[in-house]
């Protein structure tokens, strides 16, 4: 995390930035998704920047007829940090695993706020580091075996538990949303998460599944499991 003059640069500290400016509400707005949406992809262009304030998505991106989860966004967080230093248009889309509150924001504004808040080059910094880390996380990710992908993706996914217990992933998810993530078939997320549960590392049923040993999923992986930006 960067700290200017004893501030801390991080998405809390934007978030602080945006809504608390006067002209926010002129540049934003506030929809309810339901379950199951999808977003058109100019989401995620140059003409919205998107904060989550309660719910689940997940990103999506296709290839030829394959669909595949890129990363999960949760309560707080906030989607389309590429957008603000390209204008180019991203191909992917955003769908809602729950139900969604998200305001849709311009990006221009966000931009302005930056500039004129005193700390600008000091955030946009934390933005292109953090999307560098999204980048070098993703490269590793990719490199996994299967079993180290699985819990890979639990642990990122026990990161957006939406305040609830530790351990728990959102109730949501399921082995569709796993498989999608790891880039594997759905059996076989079935199967590996299968041998977690009698290796005791998690418990799957009932509903939401729960990680019971996160070290021995961390060192299968072999590197620090993080969130991403886009």
């Amino acid at each position: 995390m960067l700290q200017t003059f004893g501030v801390e640069i991080d998405e809390n500290f934007l978030e602080i930035l945006l809504f608390s400016n006067k002209s926010f509400d002129k540049y934003s707005k506030k929809k309810v998704l339901p379950a199951k949406t999808v977003i058109d992809s100019t989401v995620t262009d140059n003409r919205s920047f998107i904060y989550i304030e309660k719910g689940l998505t997940k990103i999506v991106a296709s290839h030829n007829t394959k669909e595949t989860t890129i990363s999960f966004s949760g309560d707080g967080e906030f989607i389309g940090f590429a957008s603000l230093l390209s204008r180019g248009s991203n191909q992917f889309e955003l769908e809602t695993i729950s139900e969604t509150t998200a305001y849709f924001i311009d990006p221009y504004f966000v931009l302005n706020v930056i500039d004129e808040s005193g700390w600008g080059t000091s955030i946009l910094l934390k933005i292109i580091e953090n999307l560098t880390q999204s980048v070098n996380y993703y490269g590793k990710f990719n490199l996994l075996p299967a079993k180290a992908k699985v819990a890979a993706s639990l642990l990122h996914l026990e990161s957006k538990k939406l305040g609830k217990s530790e351990g728990h992933l959102p109730k949501e998810i399921c082995q569709h949303h796993l498989a999608s993530y790891c880039q594997i078939t759905r059996e076989y997320a079935t199967t590996i998460l299968s041998k977690f549960e009698e290796e005791g590392l998690v418990k799957l049923t009932p509903k939401p599944i729960t990680i019971l040993d996160t070290q021995t999923l961390k060192e299968m992986v072999g590197f620090e499991v993080s969130g991403s930006l886009h």
